[in-house]
């Protein structure tokens, strides 16, 4: 069985800067992915309204998770982009390839690596914030007299 890490105040400060820099690289791909899907369906003669609800509705639906900052949210995140990934994949591999197909292929690649690591250092930050806790508790706990 697997032993509960310690965690001291270095190690969570170094969790809480790694949640700050991949919270904000999966937040830039995540809406700039939801932005080249309007961008395109804007521009494209085949873009319309119905086939931008089908790009945006599955990834809108995460919003209210990752506005809480729940770590499965964004595990949750990771299936959901490897559709659009292989989608992706194959329309830029085609012989019609668009510039914006390519971009979609690094921006859930991006999606997909930053939410797995947001998603783990999520978890071990919430047992740094316990166990600070605990540890806050035990020191102001008086001593009991034997």
């Amino acid at each position: 069985m697997k032993e509960t890490p310690i965690l001291d105040d270095q190690q969570g400060q170094q969790l809480k800067h790694k949640l700050v820099w991949g919270r904000s690289v999966f937040a830039l791909s995540y809406l700039g992915l939801l932005g080249l899907f309007v961008l395109t369906n804007l521009t494209r003669e085949s873009g319309s309204w119905s086939l931008w609800l089908v790009q945006t509705l599955p990834l809108a639906i995460f919003i209210p998770g990752l506005l809480r900052q729940r770590y499965r949210t964004y595990s949750w995140i990771c299936f959901a982009i490897l559709i659009y990934f292989t989608w992706s994949v194959t329309n830029a591999m085609a012989p019609w390839a668009h510039w914006s197909d390519l971009v979609i292929v690094l921006l859930t690649v991006n999606i997909f690596i930053s939410a797995m690591m947001v998603s783990r250092w999520l978890q071990y930050y919430g047992l740094y914030l316990y166990q600070a806790a605990e540890r806050a508790e035990a020191s102001q706990a008086p001593a009991s007299a034997d």
